[in-house]
């Protein structure tokens, strides 16, 4: 699951239900992957906040 942040902090948090207690956090200038649900796929952060 993907949490965007588009009111605060402007940040993707990725959870995964390895570790659904952590998330791990994208930055702008980051590229989120949403590895193993999506195989290769990512985005840039960036591209999520105009």
């Amino acid at each position: 699951m993907w949490d965007v942040d588009v009111l605060n902090e402007e940040v993707v948090r990725v959870y995964r239900a390895s570790n659904p207690k952590q998330p791990q956090i994208y930055y702008r200038g980051n590229m989120a992957e949403a590895e193993p649900a999506l195989p290769g796929w990512v985005m840039a952060v960036d591209d999520l906040f105009l």
